[in-house]
C-alpha cells in the first residue's frame, strides 16, 4: 500500500475542495465563541465603569480584587479543623469501603486508596465553601456540586442503561428512550419550577409525608434541593451516552467472561466498565460541564443560599456592575473549566468517544 504523501498534490487538491465548506461553521465559531471570549479576556483587564459598561483604561483592580478577597473570609481555625476532621473520617470510610469492593473485585489497592483520598478532600473543601464567604468558596462548591451530581447520575444512568439495551424489542427501547428524552421538550424553567412545588412546604411532598403521620419538612433552600435540581436536568446527558455506549458493546466478550466463570460483578468490573468507557466519559463531562454552570436550580431552589459560580456572574454583571470583575471570573472559571476537560479528556488520544 502506498503512503500519500501529506504535501502532495493529491491532499492540497481536497483541501482547496474542502475548504470552502469549512468557512460557514468556522465563521459561526468565531462569532458565537471566540469573539466573545477574546472580549471577556479584555475587559477583565479594564476599568469599571458607574452603572455598567467599562473604561479602556487597562487596570489590574479585577484580578487583584479576585486573589485579594479568594484570602479573606470568616471562618475560624475551628471550622479549618472540622474541615480536615470531616475531611479524614470520609476519607477513611471510603477507604474501607472500597478496599472491600477492591479486594472482591480484584482491582488495584492503589486506586482506592486515590480515591478514597480524594473524596475526603472534597468533603473537607464542601465544608469549608459553607464557611467561607469569599470567591474561592463560591467556586469550590461549584465544583464540589458538580462532581457529586456527577457521581449520582452515574450511579442513577448504569442500571438503567443496561435495562433499556438489554430489551429485546426495538419498539421498548424507542419508547423508553423517548421518556428519557421528555423533559427536553419542556423548558428547564418550567421544569425547575415544578420541582419547586413538589419540594415547597404545601406540595405534594409534604402533603404525603403529613398525610402518613409525619411532620412537614423544609425542602426548599437546601443543599438537597439544589442537588436534586442538578441531578434532575442533567441525568439524561449522562443516560444518552452511556446507552449508545452499551448498545456498542461487543456482548460476545461479556459472554466468554460468564462462561470461563466469571462473577458479575468481575464481569462488570473487568469487561463491561472497559467497554462502555468512552460513553462513560462523554456523559461524565457532560453532567459537569452542565452542572457546573447551573444558574436556574440554585437559583430557585436554593433561595440565593447556595450561590454557584453562574449566580457570582450574574451579581457582578447585572447588580454590582463591576463588569471587569465579571470578566475575570468567568475566564479564570473557563480556564480551569478548559484544563479540567483536557485532563480527563483531550490526553485520551486513543479512545474513540464518538
Amino acid at each position: 500500500m502506498t503512503a500519500i504523501d501529506p504535501s502532495g498534490p493529491e491532499v492540497r487538491g481536497r483541501r482547496r475542495r474542502v475548504g470552502p465548506l469549512l468557512v460557514p461553521g468556522l465563521a459561526w465559531i468565531s462569532l458565537a465563541y471566540v469573539v466573545p471570549a477574546v472580549l471577556i479576556i479584555v475587559y477583565s483587564f479594564l476599568t469599571p465603569q458607574l452603572g455598567g459598561g467599562v473604561i479602556w483604561n487597562a487596570t489590574l483592580d479585577a484580578w487583584s480584587e479576585i486573589i485579594g478577597r479568594g484570602r479573606r473570609s470568616d471562618a475560624s481555625w475551628g471550622t479549618i479543623g472540622g474541615a480536615l476532621w470531616r475531611g479524614a473520617a470520609g476519607g477513611a470510610i471510603c477507604a474501607a469501603v472500597f478496599g472491600v469492593v477492591s479486594s472482591h473485585l480484584g482491582l488495584r489497592m492503589a486506586r482506592s486508596l486515590i480515591a478514597a483520598a480524594t473524596l475526603g478532600g472534597l468533603v473537607a473543601v464542601n465544608h469549608l465553601a459553607g464557611a467561607y464567604n469569599n470567591y474561592s468558596a463560591v467556586f469550590a462548591r461549584s465544583v464540589v456540586w458538580s462532581l457529586g451530581a456527577t457521581v449520582i447520575c452515574i450511579a442513577l444512568a448504569l442500571p438503567l442503561t443496561v435495562f433499556i439495551a438489554s430489551r429485546r424489542s426495538t419498539v421498548t427501547k424507542n419508547a423508553l428512550l423517548v421518556a428519557v428524552m421528555i423533559p427536553f421538550w419542556t423548558s428547564m424553567l418550567v421544569r425547575t419550577y415544578a420541582i419547586r412545588f413538589l419540594l415547597s412546604n404545601t406540595g405534594p411532598v409534604n402533603n404525603l409525608i403529613e398525610s402518613l403521620g409525619g411532620d412537614r419538612v423544609v425542602f426548599l433552600n437546601t443543599r438537597f434541593a439544589v442537588m436534586l435540581g442538578l441531578v434532575y436536568t442533567a441525568l439524561p446527558f449522562m443516560i444518552l451516552p452511556l446507552y449508545a455506549a452499551t448498545e456498542r458493546a461487543d456482548r460476545s466478550q461479556i459472554e466468554a467472561a460468564r462462561d470461563l466463570g466469571a462473577r458479575p460483578t468481575q464481569v462488570f468490573a473487568h469487561v463491561y466498565a472497559p467497554l462502555i468507557r468512552p460513553g462513560l466519559t462523554v456523559g461524565a463531562v457532560m453532567v459537569f460541564v452542565l452542572s457546573v454552570s447551573q444558574y436556574l436550580v440554585p437559583t430557585l431552589l436554593g433561595g440565593g443560599k447556595t450561590n454557584m459560580i453562574a449566580n457570582l456572574l450574574e451579581f457582578q454583571f447585572g447588580e454590582a456592575f463591576n463588569w471587569p470583575l465579571g470578566a475575570a471570573l468567568a475566564a479564570l472559571f473557563s480556564i480551569i473549566t478548559i484544563a479540567a476537560l483536557y485532563v480527563t479528556v483531550g490526553r485520551r488520544d486513543q479512545v474513540d468517544l464518538l
